[in-house]
């Protein structure tokens, strides 16, 4: 049996109150942000379960840097699985962020279009930013190429480009991908990088101000690939990516109050084993991807003066 996703979690009304949904609020949350972090499934889980101190550094982080946590519906989707249901933890985190400061917002992708709208006056023109960004994520075997495939008047809009003066591209597509979503697909992070990519031309989004929370090697690397594979002639801001191990690290950097033991639990929380990252030591010429240690050894190695810069 096909196991089926829900866009809206059975208890949705336990977060209600700490999210914003409105999109003229999302909108102008979005422009006045320092910073926008979305949050792939995976770090979510694993940041929910982080005990209150490691829950309360990163709580402090996000708040420090005026960052706004977005979480996309397909990736609520994915944290509500096929039971419909958000976690307990999720929940917890959810408040834990509200309650300390920080904004989450539940962002439908087909919001993007209403962000465009403050910098574009056509329909023509928004849409083909929706048309080039797909064209650029879109797989040979992927759950857009199977929706797409199965609506010729989608895909004469979104991917030929043509007939694009309707309002309402960007929530057909979104929507019907959406239905089409399958257990261990890449959706989540799929939509996310088409958002990404409209997100990052926009005129006056400073590098650094869209971010990606994943510890996802898959998901990064499909980011950071659409990101490559743009045209450089068009500006575009950079986006940062950040792993657990990439943020722990940053937060340490900023000569916050992290202990040795709490950077260890946040960097361990959801592991098993030793832990590889992508970085540069001392004793390295170029960036190896395959940097492999325990939590408790990778933990002390950022506490080292030039031990280590993790890439991601």
């Amino acid at each position: 049996m096909k196991m089926t996703y829900s866009e809206n979690p059975d208890n949705f009304n336990e977060i209600e109150a700490f999210v914003e949904t409105d999109i003229v609020a999302i909108r102008n949350l979005f422009y006045s942000a320092e910073k926008i972090a979305f949050y792939d499934a995976c770090s979510f889980q694993r940041h929910s379960h982080l005990a209150e101190r490691e829950k309360s550094i990163l709580v402090n982080f996000y708040k420090g840097h005026g960052a706004i946590i977005f979480i996309t519906r397909c990736i609520m989707m994915e944290l509500a699985s096929y039971s419909h249901i958000l976690a307990n933890e999720s929940i917890n985190f959810i408040k834990r962020l509200s309650d300390g400061g920080v904004k989450v917002v539940i962002f439908n992708e087909e919001y993007t279009y209403d962000i465009l709208s403050e910098c574009f006056a056509t329909n023509e023109k928004m849409n083909e930013y929706l048309t080039w960004a797909v064209r650029t994520v879109k797989s040979p075997v992927s759950t857009i190429e199977e929706t797409l495939k199965d609506d010729k008047k989608l895909t004469t809009e979104v991917i030929a480009g043509k007939n694009i003066k309707q309002s309402d591209v960007y929530f057909r597509f979104f929507t019907a991908v959406r239905k089409n979503k399958e257990h261990g697909d890449n959706l989540g992070e799929e939509l996310m990088a088409v958002c990404l990519h409209i997100m990052s031309c926009l005129p006056g989004i400073s590098d650094g101000k869209l971010c990606v929370i994943t510890d996802d090697k898959g998901a990064a690397a499909k980011i950071y690939s659409v990101m490559r594979r743009t045209n450089p002639g068009n500006r575009r801001a950079k986006i940062i990516l950040f792993s657990t191990p990439k943020l722990v690290q940053y937060i340490y950097q900023e000569q916050t109050n992290i202990s040795e033991e709490e950077m260890f639990n946040i960097i361990s929380q959801g592991t098993s084993g030793n832990i590889v990252v992508m970085g540069i030591t001392s004793y390295d010429l170029k960036v190896n991807d395959k940097i492999s240690m325990t939590g408790r050894e990778l933990a002390k190695k950022i506490m080292e003066p030039n031990g280590i810069c993790i890439v991601f």
